[in-house]
């Protein structure tokens, strides 16, 4: 089955994803791995989902901040 959505239409929807990411303060993906690939060779390059989970563990710690 072909892709109903063009070349131009992905862009404009991955554009609009990474700034609602922006919006919401989860930071890029991309650039982490552009960050990693020059200054750090020797690491390893988390999949996005291990990415995502690295920034929750960092941002929030080990579980909630609450009581309730």
């Amino acid at each position: 089955m072909r892709s109903v959505i063009t070349s131009d239409a992905r862009t404009v929807l991955s554009r609009l994803g990474l700034a609602f990411r922006r919006v919401v303060g989860m930071p890029n993906y991309e650039a982490y791995v552009g960050h990693l690939r020059d200054k750090h060779p020797e690491c390893a390059i988390p999949t996005e989902r291990e990415y995502f989970d690295l920034y929750l563990k960092g941002k929030y710690g080990a579980g909630t901040s609450r009581c309730c």
